[in-house]
């Protein structure tokens, strides 16, 4: 007597063993089949050519880096171009010359050619950091540097540059008492910057103030320098 029934699943594996006709597969068949376990290497010419485009990459994004951006030929923007990257190095850098006025007016006067009959000196809201003498666009010039209580650093820059042409579209109406104003407010590279005529003088008031509330803070930062700033060409 058989040790399994006749319908069990290891009597029906025998008989197929036994029982079915085999057949050899196809040589190319074999081979197909060891080849499809085997690992894929990769072409031999396929790790340079990755080397070569990674380097070529890497020295693109060097060059565009050192690329300069394109000058504007609009003169007023080339200006306030110069004035937010010397602003820009002293937030990095600090002042070359972070001098203490008023006393140390007479040099500065001497290597700027602005004399100041009046300077802000900070108060409540801003302090003074520093001033130091400028050279931008082929103008010597005169930086004061101050802090609010925020952190943001604030450039109050003048040129001596007759006749700056402020464009109109850029103006905007400040007013405090019986004093009224009218500024162009310009951008570059993320900052703000007032520009104005003073005399025959260029004058610029930079800070990182952007969004619509820091601009009204940014309009009460331009009265407090305005109103106690006066600068005038030295010689």
């Amino acid at each position: 007597m058989s040790a399994h029934p006749p319908d069990s699943d290891e009597a029906l594996a025998g008989r197929l063993r036994t029982e079915l006709p085999r057949y050899a597969a196809p040589a190319h068949v074999r081979v197909a089949l060891v080849e499809g376990t085997l690992p894929r290497a990769r072409p031999a010419w396929l790790a340079p050519v990755l080397a070569s485009a990674a380097t070529v990459l890497v020295l693109g994004l060097v060059f565009l880096s050192l690329v300069p951006r394109i000058v504007p030929a609009d003169p007023v923007e080339r200006l306030v171009r110069s004035v937010v990257a010397e602003h820009t190095r002293a937030l990095m850098w600090g002042a070359r010359h972070p001098e203490v006025v008023p006393t140390a007016l007479p040099w500065l006067t001497q290597e700027s050619g602005i004399g100041l009959r009046r300077v802000f000196v900070g108060d409540d809201r801003l302090g003074f950091v520093g001033a130091e003498p400028v050279y931008l666009e082929g103008h010597r010039g005169i930086a004061l540097h101050y802090r609010d209580g925020d952190g943001h650093l604030l450039t109050y820059i003048v040129l001596p540059i007759a006749g700056l042409p402020v464009p109109d579209r850029r103006r905007v109406q400040i007013e405090q008492g019986t004093n009224r104003w009218r500024p162009a407010l310009m951008h570059d590279s993320g900052f703000s910057a007032w520009v104005w005529r003073q005399g025959d003088l260029a004058c610029f008031l930079v800070s990182d103030m952007v969004s619509d509330v820091d601009v009204e803070r940014f309009k009460d930062y331009f009265v407090r320098v305005r109103v106690s700033t006066d600068p005038v060409p030295a010689y």
